[in-house]
């Protein structure tokens, strides 16, 4: 990972889907929907990474295809484990 863009792209990807469903459920947006928006921010990112981050003349087709299958994966980890930790911070306490 030479390229310094790719290297704010990937930290862009891991951080939109948090920041977008934290915004989103701060508006009052369905918890699916603000759910799934951020996902499918996080999974654009996360195929822009793997574009930007490697050479399109070598052997990285299989590294982008891997983003198109999977990209979602990680923005939905995030995004339910940020869930989990408002329903816990909202938890009412004994």
């Amino acid at each position: 990972m030479k390229n310094p863009v790719s290297l704010v792209v990937l930290v862009v990807a891991l951080a939109a889907p948090i920041a977008l469903f934290l915004v989103l459920s701060a508006e009052d947006v369905n918890g699916y929907v603000a759910a799934g928006l951020s996902v499918s921010a996080g999974w654009l990112l996360n195929f822009a990474w793997a574009l930007s981050a490697f050479d399109h003349r070598s052997e990285s087709r299989r590294t982008v295809s891997i983003a198109v299958r999977y990209g979602w994966a990680c923005p939905a980890v995030l995004v339910i484990a940020v869930a989990i930790a408002q329903r816990l911070a909202d938890w009412p306490v004994g």
